[in-house]
């Protein structure tokens, strides 16, 4: 008999509609739909929060990977976690970090309606996560997720994905893109910049869950648009342990100084230099043999590249090394290295 750990937090798939509105439920309507998938499959089910994702905090990724590490058993042959899709990305990128050695299968599953309406998503979400998890037993973190209009099930690398798009509730990836699909009961493997199955299983060759990691709120991300004013950020009132900046696509920011106002982040960094920030930039790639002025301005500022990651992976990993990692050290070690599951492969 295989058992499987599910864990539920919320979201539309654990909500319900009540007079037009959406919100998440205390009753597991999910419980019938798993009666009837497998009587082969015996499912744990905890529910470590109740939330819709759109509230969710780095606290509650550390409730999610408290509640794994008290009730996961060796004998299991997988985790199902069931997650609203507006942070989906984030947690998916935090859980990849948490899960980089872990030699079994962990994948998140959502729903586009509440779990008991006729046509959700999250019913052949769920189903497709559960014949992965018996049938590939590829370790590592991935997302179970339909897109619209297709008629198939995709899988996604959990530290890759980016936030689903806000109007065609389309999910994609950077990088790589789909992982493999599952249609008619098979799975059919996307080879292109993705890991091959046996390298996979090489890697993920430990049984060992993290329990000594967990996820700081305590890190700033700031996007940037035109217009951005940075005098808005005061830090003599709210010190966070470290500054994500994200940059254009062509790896750039505003250093323009000819203003009354602050457009400048290299003045803003500068500005801030006694208060010992450490600034992060990302996305940003280290092939690049040209760069732009802005970029090269904010370079001799030594602020920190957090090179070939999504913007959600980056996050995730500052969230997790300022928590974990008391050793300035250990935490930079961290920082450099990309787990398995960024790696890109071209």
């Amino acid at each position: 008999m295989k058992t499987i750990l599910l864990i539920l937090t919320g979201g539309t798939i654990g909500s319900e509609k009540k007079k037009n509105i959406i919100n998440v439920s205390q009753k597991n309507y999910l419980q019938s739909f798993l009666k009837k998938t497998s009587k082969e499959i015996i499912f744990k089910i905890i529910h470590p929060i109740n939330i819709l994702s759109e509230n969710a905090i780095p606290d509650d990724w550390n409730s999610i990977v408290k509640s794994i590490e008290e009730n996961w058993n060796n004998d299991y042959s997988g985790i199902i976690i069931t997650h609203g899709t507006d942070t989906l990305s984030f947690t998916s990128s935090a859980l990849s970090q948490y899960f980089y050695n872990f030699n079994k299968p962990v994948i998140l599953v959502s729903s586009d309606k509440p779990i008991k309406e006729k046509n959700a998503t999250g019913k052949k979400n769920l189903e497709a996560a559960i014949n992965f998890i018996l049938k590939t037993k590829l370790p590592g973190t991935y997302i179970s997720y339909k897109n619209p209009k297709e008629n198939f099930v995709s899988f996604y690398l959990g530290s890759r994905v980016k936030q689903i798009n806000s109007y065609d509730n389309a999910l994609n990836a950077r990088y790589s893109g789909i992982f493999c699909n599952f249609k008619k009961n098979k799975f059919q493997f996307i080879k292109t910049k993705n890991p091959s199955i046996l390298s996979i299983k090489k890697n993920g060759n430990s049984y060992k869950l993290n329990n000594k990691f967990r996820f700081s709120k305590k890190i700033l991300i700031i996007n940037p648009y035109p217009g951005l004013n940075y005098d808005v950020y005061n830090f003599n009132k709210i010190k966070p342990k470290a500054v994500l900046h994200t940059l254009y696509h062509s790896e750039t920011a505003s250093t323009r100084i000819d203003t009354k106002e602050n457009f400048s982040l290299e003045k803003f960094i500068k500005k801030n230099r006694y208060k010992k920030i450490p600034f992060y930039i990302t996305p940003i790639s280290e092939k690049n043999k040209n760069i732009y002025a802005s970029l090269k301005s904010l370079l001799k500022l030594n602020v920190k590249c957090l090179y070939g990651i999504s913007f959600e992976t980056a996050y995730a990993k500052l969230t997790l090394a300022y928590k974990s990692f008391k050793n300035k050290k250990n935490r930079n070690n961290f920082l450099r290295k990309n787990n398995f599951f960024e790696k890109i492969y071209f």
